[in-house]
């Protein structure tokens, strides 16, 4: 009798239907499909890695990505991916027409009503435009005025509650740690800070993001009696010029176009009366940077030096090491060894950024003459 069932179970078992379900599919369906949305994402990114890839350092690894990219983005074009890609982005709250680096967007503020009549900033060329296109008979009449005598600056004026001294901080990374530590040292009753720093940028890169249209800026909105620079330590690559070529660093024409852009970002700041302390790039830990750094911050303290409302900070040699070299320690005012650099050898700690921003405040104390109300140590 178990026999039997056993059989007829077997048998039953036999003429089951196999259970059905999704067809299984191939390795080549699996690899076509894989193939498709590659693609799919290459053409719906590629606006964006074009745009990374033209704000990356010069060099052949930025032409082959160039080369791939904007094929792709000619595609992206055709077939509308882009306009996907760039809703994506507005929903994400960034903008995808704006300039590699992003553009300079300052707070709200409100300025008292005398200062858009005592505080106008003189005609100048507009940022971005080159002087050697001007009609000739403009350029003949600028070579037979004499040279103008740069007016000899005024002491800081002394601010109030209703009218507050307006300071300004730019610059790279590093000024992002400097601008809260000046912040820090100000009586915020009578002065206010904006600190506008951005990382990544400086003055090697203007197609990546402009710092002297940014000061252009900067006067004209926030009209600041006091601009903090810290910046240059991105900028060891080739520059573009103009025209577009790109300019090798360390080279003679390098040096002479690096020049000429810190005195326009200074100007572009003075020439409305706005003074500028310039602070320099500060020994770091990797010994490789020192050499181009040094030079910068000869560049930085020429230009600052050679402006009245300009002024140069070191800020090498107080980090240094008693034998010259990089620490992270220091001793403060009470001369206990405290941590004032940040682990990357770079950056500082924020007990650092505050001796950095205490040297930056009574710099301008020196050269302008800081009111003792708008600082809260005594200078």
């Amino acid at each position: 009798m178990t026999q039997t069932l056993e059989r007829v179970v077997v048998a039953r078992e036999a003429r089951a239907p196999e259970p059905t379900g999704a067809p299984r599919a191939s390795a080549r369906d699996v690899f076509v499909t894989i193939l498709v949305c590659l693609s799919l994402w290459a053409l719906l990114a590629a606006p964006l890695l074009e745009r990374n890839a033209r704000a990356g350092p010069v060099g052949t690894r930025r032409s082959a990505a160039l080369a791939l990219l904007r094929p792709l983005v000619a595609i992206s074009d055709t077939l509308f991916l882009s306009r996907a890609t760039r809703s994506v982005e507005r929903a994400l709250g960034r903008d995808p027409e704006a300039a590699p680096g992003g553009e300079l967007a300052l707070p709200a503020f409100d300025l008292p009503a005398e200062e858009f009549e005592s505080a106008r900033v003189p005609p100048g060329p507009s940022a971005g435009s080159d002087p050697t296109t001007a009609e000739p008979s403009a350029r003949a009449d600028e070579e037979d005025q004499p040279a103008e005598v740069p007016p000899a600056p005024s002491p800081i004026r002394t601010p109030s509650p209703s009218n507050k001294l307006r300071v300004a901080v730019i610059g790279d990374s590093l000024s992002q740690g400097l601008g809260p530590a000046i912040e820090r040292w100000m009586n915020p009753g009578v002065v206010r800070v904006l600190s506008l720093g951005r990382p990544s940028t400086g003055l090697s890169r203007e197609d990546y993001f402009n710092w002297r249209s940014g000061m252009r800026l900067i006067v004209e909105e926030f009209r600041p009696d006091l601009v903090f620079v810290m910046l240059g330590s991105n900028d060891a690559q080739a520059q573009i010029s103009r025209d577009g070529a790109a300019i090798p660093v360390g080279s003679a024409d390098w040096v002479e176009g690096y020049r000429e852009r810190a005195a326009e970002l200074l100007r572009e700041a003075t020439r409305a009366g706005t003074h500028v302390v310039w602070v320099g790039i500060p020994i770091v830990k990797e010994r490789e940077r020192w050499n181009f750094y040094r030079r910068v911050n000869d560049i930085y303290r020429d230009t600052a030096n050679a402006d009245p409302f300009g002024t140069f900070v070191d800020s090498w040699e107080p980090f240094e090491a008693r034998d010259g070299g990089y620490t992270a320690f220091v001793r403060n005012e009470r001369g206990g060894l405290v941590e004032v650099r940040a682990p990357d050898g770079v950056h500082f700690t924020s007990t650092g950024y505050g001796f950095l921003g205490k040297m930056a405040i009574r710099a301008a104390d020196e050269a302008f003459g800081m009111p003792k109300k708008a600082v809260s140590f005594h200078v």
